[in-house]
C-alpha cells in the first residue's frame, strides 16, 4: 500500500509535534521548543495540523554553539553506544540489498 504524502512527511520530518492541550495547558515549553527547533505542529484531535513558527523580527537567536550542543547532547540520547564495525556492515549490506 503506498504512502500518502503526509504519512511519508510525518516519517521524514524530525519536526516536534503537541497537542491543542499541549498548548492550553504548557504554552512555554511549546513556544521554547519552536524558538529552539525553528518551528513545531500543533495537531487537533480530528487530524489537523498547524505550524507555528517564531516571527523573524523577534525571535530570539540561538547560539550556534549551544544550538550544536544540544544536538550533539539528542544524538547521545539515541545513540548512547555507538555501532560496532560489523553492525555497520550488516547496516550497509541491507542499504545495498545483499
Amino acid at each position: 500500500m503506498p504512502l500518502h504524502s503526509i504519512q511519508s512527511s510525518d516519517i521524514l520530518s524530525d519536526m516536534k509535534t503537541y497537542t491543542v492541550r499541549d498548548l492550553d495547558r504548557k504554552p512555554a515549553t511549546v513556544l521554547d521548543a519552536c524558538d529552539r527547533e525553528g518551528v513545531v505542529l500543533i495537531q487537533r484531535r480530528d487530524g489537523r495540523r498547524y505550524t507555528v513558527r517564531p516571527d523573524e523580527d523577534t525571535a530570539q537567536k540561538v547560539p550556534w554553539r549551544r544550538l550544536m550542543a544540544e544536538h550533539r547532547a539528542r544524538i547521545a540520547r539515541i545513540f548512547p553506544v555507538p555501532l560496532t564495525k560489523e553492525q555497520v556492515r550488516k547496516v550497509d549490506q541491507l542499504l545495498a540489498g545483499e
